[in-house]
């Protein structure tokens, strides 16, 4: 018998494989509850008579969800379904249901809650579900949103992050049923998730379950409830949260303060209420002033019903009050500043009453209440016909109907669109070649033809992407990933054994959790179906993974350099994508096409991966890097750098932060070269080549325009060479095009390309070229378009000296153009047609 001996790290880091896993199953609370909702989702059958109901992230028992439950409490059909609702805190249980056999209570993201989550039959809500939420197929998930928005949401919101509405996105996208009061907001919430093309369920326009209850509610009771006598008049303050957290006593006290001076100032046949966010409801309960605060387990609009006189202020909550009739002031103290910074879809001036600036505006509107109801009489009508054309107390039947009787409607509002539907990930929107050529491909998109959604992070805002983001064609829509994996231990042992080995072996073919990956996709798109998937990055596993396994008809990966090259490429004695691409290569054969950006460069990666990628004659192919000539040409002469004529090295690193530089010398003769600062580009070999040149020649001078991993070795080794005031580091700056053309020649000294964005961008500037010969290179100027010298010193050395003494280059023109179209057609053509897709 041999015993194999096995060294110390490798016995270390199989530890490290078995144990990881299960630690963090044990120890991380989010990661287990996501394992055991994975694991009821696939083992436990849907129970059909389940209804699951939750209201404001589990806040209360009311609105939408709650009207739906107390018509389907007394509905005859629904007797011996068991209700479930999500709750937080239990004080907030309606009295009248804690003792009822067939509704349960669960505490909001218990495992209780995971459980009824993954397996009642209906779900409702009027917000969202949590960000692991991820609808089955046999369930059905009906969406009542809270309100119509006067104020701005999604992607309108003006002062907004990127992805803030993302899990409104998702829930959104699973939704079978979006229930709406009117047409006005079913649009304005589907079209500010960017979601409106893309949602495959049913968008009714039925009027909202909870305005019913305002004309169905026990008013004796709910006085009763309030301690308010019959014959006292009820002013109702419903304003919108504004505080911030830890900023909630300063909002608080504002709202104490003028519902003392509104009930100091006006007659005692008037009685006021708050009805306060939660924050406020706290300070008022510590300040024991709780009573002028309407509990959160009284419902609004069964409140409405008791309401004399609403005052608020940019609430959807006035919305529902219309069909009363009776008046609405509006309480707009920070009108400027809120529309600045968040923005209505409504001008405050058409409002269905009075716009009060301070609190004795309101007092004095109270005290004409009846000259400021006539005033704005023809607008509360307007507003009335517009948004309010269902409420007649009969929604909640009207979507019972639909929704559980299967009932046909003419209440539904038709969405989405017949074009070729793409998904795709373009990279992390750095400021580099790739980002470059994916801006450029979808501002050339036909978008009559295709409907473009970007998949993307959701955690990043930085200042570069969202500059990057800003370029691109507004028809494209954006969906972001919120939360982590839905995965069993097993699923997560069988993902971690994939990125250690990649999937090269049948066995590995067989281990693959196939189905984990799917399951990723659909949490992050919903119910969404797409015809096309694109990894456009190439160099992210997870992307590649969630594409190569999602259900497309068509998939599609770019290689945007020469591969081989890639996965040997060192920084700092790392091989930075040694590990991503190992896994990579092996999911190409699970994609339909794999895409080069150049003839060339499709054949080195041929030449690379053949042994890999399957039947690679047919699967691995090109096309051309589109470019925006346009852009090129409208920004070569917007000036937008501080040029100084300070030729002190010293001065570099703090010339880069404020984007100054000195200026090309007409008398000289000015090289340039745009790329990240990396080993693949070689600017130490262009540095050193220079450094040749300008021993002959003192009027030249070398701009390299860019940053990256080796800025301070290059920085370093000018100082060695000496050449401070020869060679400018100009940094990353928004507008290379001007530099670019007020330059004399450009050089592109890599030692590997895919296709180089910069030298079409050079091209189309008319600018001479020289390049090292590799591949990529060669692409964009082997048909007499630049000058290809040998990959080397002296080869750059030639090369300089020639253009120097020539003052020029035998160069073709370029036409852009021409080039422009056939890009945009090659991609149509081998990454969006469907003919040959689906075998993957």
């Amino acid at each position: 018998m041999v015993i194999k001996k096995i060294n110390s790290k490798t016995l270390k880091r199989r530890l490290y494989f078995v144990l990881s896993p299960l630690k963090r199953y044990l120890l991380d609370k989010g990661f287990r509850k996501r394992a055991i909702y994975t694991k009821y989702m696939n083992k436990k059958p849907i129970n059909e008579k389940m209804i699951f109901y939750e209201a404001y992230h589990g806040q209360s028992m009311t609105g939408n969800p709650y009207a739906v439950f107390k018509y389907l409490i007394e509905h005859p059909s629904f007797q011996n379904y068991l209700h479930v609702w999500a709750i937080k805190d239990k004080a907030e249980i309606q009295e009248d249901y804690k003792k009822k056999p067939n509704v349960y209570f669960v505490r909001y993201q218990s495992i209780a809650y995971v459980k009824c989550l993954a397996t009642a039959k209906y779900l409702i809500n009027d917000t969202t579900f949590p960000y692991y939420f991820h609808k089955r197929k046999e369930q059905i998930y009906v969406n009542i949103w809270h309100g119509t928005p006067l104020k701005t949401m999604g992607i309108d919101i003006k002062n907004r992050g990127l992805s803030d509405h993302k899990n409104i996105q998702r829930n959104f996208l699973f939704a079978d049923y979006m229930v709406n009061p009117n047409q006005f907001t079913a649009e304005k919430l589907l079209k500010s998730h960017e979601v409106y093309t893309i949602f495959n369920g049913k968008v009714l326009d039925t009027g909202y379950p909870r305005v019913d209850l305002m004309f169905h509610a026990d008013k004796e009771k709910l006085r009763k409830k309030l301690s308010i006598p019959s014959h006292k008049n009820i002013i109702l303050y419903a304003p919108t949260w504004r505080g911030k957290l830890g900023e909630e006593k300063n909002e608080s006290e504002k709202l104490l303060h003028d519902i003392q001076q509104i009930q100091k100032n006006i007659s005692d046949e008037y009685v006021v209420l708050l009805k306060s966010h939660y924050y406020a409801y706290k300070f008022f309960k510590e300040q024991k002033m709780e009573s002028i605060c309407v509990p959160n387990r009284i419902d609004t609009n069964e409140l409405l019903s008791i309401v004399d006189l609403l005052i608020t202020d940019y609430s959807s909550i006035f919305f529902e009050f219309l069909p009363t009739n009776k008046s609405i002031i509006f309480y707009t103290y920070d009108a400027e500043e809120y529309v600045e910074e968040r923005g209505t879809y409504i001008d405050l001036d058409e409002l269905p009453g009075p716009i009060c600036k301070t609190v004795n505006d309101v007092i004095k509107s109270i005290h004409h209440l009846d000259d400021e109801k006539r005033r704005h009489q023809e607008s509360y009508d307007i507003f009335l016909k517009k948004y309010c054309y269902h409420d007649d107390g009969k929604a909640t039947s009207r979507i019972v109907d639909i929704v559980f009787l299967g009932k046909p409607t003419e209440h539904q509002i038709k969405v989405g669109t017949d074009k070729t539907k793409i998904l795709i990930y373009g990279g992390g929107f750095l400021n580099n070649g790739i980002t470059t050529s994916f801006i450029n491909l979808l501002n050339a998109i036909d978008y009559n033809k295709y409907d473009v959604t970007v998949v993307d992070y959701g955690n990043n805002n930085k200042e570069e992407k969202l500059n990057n983001i800003k370029k691109i064609n507004k028809n494209v829509k954006y969906l972001y990933r919120v939360g982590s994996w839905n995965a069993t231990l097993s699923d997560w042992y069988r993902h971690s054994l994939m990125l250690r080995r990649g999937i090269y072996t049948e066995f590995m073919e067989k281990t693959v959790p196939s189905h984990m990956y799917k399951r990723e996709l659909e949490r992050m798109i919903g119910g969404a179906k797409f015809d096309i998937g694109i990894d456009f990055s190439g160099y992210s596993p997870f992307w590649a993974i969630i594409m190569a396994f999602g259900d497309f008809k068509k998939k599609s990966i770019y290689l945007h350099n020469d591969m081989g090259q890639e996965i040997q490429k060192k920084v700092n004695n790392r091989y930075p994508h040694r590990k991503n691409l190992k896994v990579i290569f092996s999911l190409y054969n699970y994609f339909d096409k794999v895409i080069s950006v150049s003839n060339l460069t499709n054949e080195q990666n041929r030449n690379s991966l053949s042994h890999i990628v399957k039947d690679h004659f047919h699967k691995m192919d090109f096309v051309i890097n589109t470019i925006d000539y346009k852009k090129v040409l409208s920004m070569k002469n917007e000036y937008q750098y501080e040029f100084s004529i300070e030729n002190d090295f010293s001065a570099i690193s703090s010339a880069i932060e404020r984007n100054t530089f000195p200026m090309p010398n007409k008398s000289d003769i000015n090289f340039i070269n745009i790329g990240r600062l990396g080993p693949e580009k070689d600017q130490e070999k262009l540095i050193n080549s220079f450094s040749e040149v300008v021993k002959n020649n003192d009027s030249v001078k070398l701009y390299i325009v860019g940053d990256g991993v080796l800025k301070e070795d290059l920085f370093n080794q000018v100082e060695r060479l000496k050449l401070e005031d020869k060679v400018i580091f100009t940094g990353q700056i928004n507008n290379p095009y001007f530099l670019l053309n007020q330059c004399d020649c450009f050089v592109l000294s890599s030692n590997h390309e895919g296709q180089p964005m910069v030298l079409l961008e050079a091209l189309i500037l008319k600018k001479p070229i020289i390049v090292t010969d590799i591949p990529g290179s060669r692409s964009v100027v082997g048909d007499g378009y630049g000058l290809i010298v040998d990959n080397s010193v002296n080869g750059l050395i030639s090369g300089m000296n020639q253009f120097i003494e020539e003052r020029k280059l035998a160069m073709n023109d370029f036409d852009y153009e021409k080039y422009s179209a056939e890009a945009i057609n090659m991609f149509y053509e081998k990454v969006c047609s469907l003919e040959a897709g689906g075998e993957g």
